[in-house]
This record gives C-alpha cells, structure tokens and sequence, in this order.
C-alpha cells in the first residue's frame, strides 16, 4: 500500500510549509510520484522537496492512515464487512484515536482507548461496548497498524492487548412451550407465505436474512430439502465520503452457513400452496423482496395478535436450537442445522447443563461404588 494523495496532502500541510496556495497533482508511474506544486506561475517538482518527506511520514494522522487502510481494503473484503469497518472506526476508533499522529501511537494508549469502551463505549452513554464489538476494533488497530509497520512509517509495536475479565454474556431469550402452541395456532388459523415464514424459522432455525433471500427455487419440493446458499441483509456505510444505507444480497456469513435443511412433509405442503414463479422471494410471492427490518416488524404485529410474550425475531431461532438440545439431538447435528461456524459456538450459547442432569451424571460414573457400599 502506498499513500494516498489525500493522506500526502494532509501530511504535507502538516509540517506548516509557508508554500501559500498549493495544488497537488499526482502521476504515477512504476517508478515515481510526481507531485506537481503551482506558486502563481511557477511550477516547483516534488523532487525538490524530496527530503520534506521524511518529516511528512512522521506527521501522519492515524485518522488519515485508517481511512486510507480501509479503502486499501474495500476490494477484498465483503461488503458487508467494510460496512461494519466503516462504523465502527467513524463511530469509536477515529473519534478517540484520529487524533494522534501514526509515531504517537503505542500500546499503553490503545489499552487505555480498549478499557474505556469496556466500560462506556456505548454511543448513547448506556454502557460498555460488546466483546463482539471489542474484538472488531481491536482486529481493525491491529491489521491498520501492521500495514504502517510494513511501510516504515512506525516502529514495530507488539499489538498485544490485555481484555478485561467479564461475566458479560449473550442472553438467550426463547419463547415458552405454550406461547409456540399459541403463535403457531394463529399462523395456521391467518396463513400465508408472508407468515408460514415465521414457523419456518421457529422449526428449522434458519436466520432472518437467510429467511428473506428465500426464493421458491431454493426450495425441493420433491425430497422437502430447503437450500441455504445466501443471506439478504441492510448494510449501513458511514465513511468520509458516504453517509448512507442500502440492502446487499451476498453469500451466508461462513461456509458451513451454506446449508440443507431437511423440512417437515406436512410443513412443506403448506408451503407449496403458496408457491410462484421460481425466482420470485418467498416471503412476498413476486421479484421484490422483503427487508429483514420490514419483516420484524411484520412478526411483531403478529406477536401482538397471537397474544404471546414479547420476543425478538432471533428468539424463533434460539427457541428451535433450544428444544433440539431438550430433545436429545447431538450436538452436531444441532450446529449444522444451525449452520455454526463450528460446534463449540452450538455448544457455548445452548448447551446449559441443569442440576439433574449433572447428579444424573455423577451418579452413573459412581455407579460402581455405589453398588459396593449396598453390598
């Protein structure tokens, strides 16, 4: 990566050079950048203030640099991913870090910059920020500040952060066994495609952006196989240059999101009832989809009119994990259902021993002594 000429501009202007009104056109070529300065009629080349360079290097904003990085990275990344990059270093990391320029930077100050948004880093002042989140910004320091290492702009830094100690941890909230009678007595009593879409995640656990990038071709009717091979989601881009939100189809967030979900026979023949042209969505029966904000709130209505307990949409999908777990399912079987990255993530939100189980499990390996002291 080189600089770019909006990070060359700003460095240069920097240093305070009493050059009066300067425009700087760049050219390149394999070999050189020719910088161009115009002072009313004569032109200076950027070769002769060659050796101001060095100095502009070490006067670089790490704002100036991220942006840059960034937009380095855009071609190689998912959309969806420079969108959540583009977020987060507007909304934490160039507010808080921008300020200092790239020489200044070291780990004492980025720990400090790290605890403090453990501790308050929300936007509205209600908290610390998501070990999720934490982990995003520090992945963004760290890939940015390798990328100055690797052009000599600073020193080698370690880029080992301490993390806090935390009992934070994602809650699972899950509907109650008779709240799913009452909500899928409701659907089946006001069918449509539009609301069959909430049993189909509440029975096979599939995520709301899957959901509404549902077309019938995704669907084998004849061995009831449901294919998962995209996500459809609204991507909010906040950069120095764009301020605004669109909705990307693209492929599911991992590989093993890419999925076959075996449905239900009877479900399924619900479903086909409904069924259109084979490139149309789902959800809305025609060529217009569905946003998954739209359809939450669709889901909330109906929430209403069913008379159960307030959950949000992801709930369906912890409640279908949830009674996978009750049932006796492998764990496996659960994660690729649920198209984990891998098991241990199954594992770490549903898997919850309760008290009986542990006694029940103490009780066969002490099986042995237990029939020894009886005898």
């Amino acid at each position: 990566m080189s600089f770019s000429l909006y990070v060359l501009y700003s460095s240069l202007n920097s240093l305070n050079l009493n050059f009066g009104t300067a425009k700087f056109s760049p050219s390149f070529c394999p070999l050189v950048l020719t910088l161009i300065y115009l002072k009313g009629t004569r032109c200076i080349m950027y070769m002769e203030v060659k050796n101001m360079l060095f100095k502009a290097k070490n006067k670089v904003l790490y704002e100036y640099w991220i942006w840059d990085w960034l937009s380095y990275k855009k071609d190689y990344i998912k959309e969806s991913t420079y969108a959540n990059y583009s977020n987060i270093i507007s909304n934490h990391i160039a507010p808080d870090l921008g300020k200092y320029y790239l020489n200044e930077l070291n780990n004492k100050i980025i720990q400090k910059f790290l605890l403090e948004k453990y501790k308050n880093g929300r936007l509205d002042n209600s908290g610390g920020l998501s070990n999720k989140t934490i982990k995003d910004i520090v992945a963004i320091i760290k890939s940015s500040l390798k990328s100055a290492m690797k052009e000599g702009l600073i020193q080698n830094l370690s880029l080992d952060f301490i993390y806090p100690k935390t009992n934070q941890k994602d809650k699972i909230y899950t509907l109650l066994k008779q709240d799913q009678e009452k909500l899928t007595n409701y659907i089946l009593e006001n069918k449509s495609a539009k609301s069959l879409g909430i049993l189909l995640t509440l029975y096979s656990g599939i995520r709301i952006g899957e959901l509404c990038a549902l077309q019938w071709k995704d669907i084998d009717f004849k061995n009831n196989i449901l294919h998962i091979n995209k996500t459809l989601q609204r991507v909010y881009i906040k950069d120095t240059q764009i301020n605004a939100s669109k909705v990307i189809i693209t492929n599911p967030k991992t590989h093993n999101a890419e999925r076959e979900i075996p449905l239900n026979k009877e479900f399924a023949y619900e479903l086909k009832k409904y069924r259109t042209n084979e490139d149309d969505y789902i959800l809305s029966c025609n060529n217009k989809w569905i946003e998954p904000r739209t359809y939450r709130r669709f889901f909330e209505r109906i929430s209403k009119k069913a008379k159960i307990e307030k959950i949000n949409f992801h709930g369906l999908r912890h409640t279908f994990a949830t009674n996978c777990i009750k049932l006796g399912v492998d764990y496996k079987t659960v994660s690729e259902l649920l198209g984990h990255a891998t098991v241990n993530i199954t594992l770490n939100l549903y898997v919850h021993p309760q008290m009986t189980q542990k006694k029940k499990c103490i009780n066969l390996v002490c099986k042995n002594f237990q029939e020894k002291v009886l005898k």
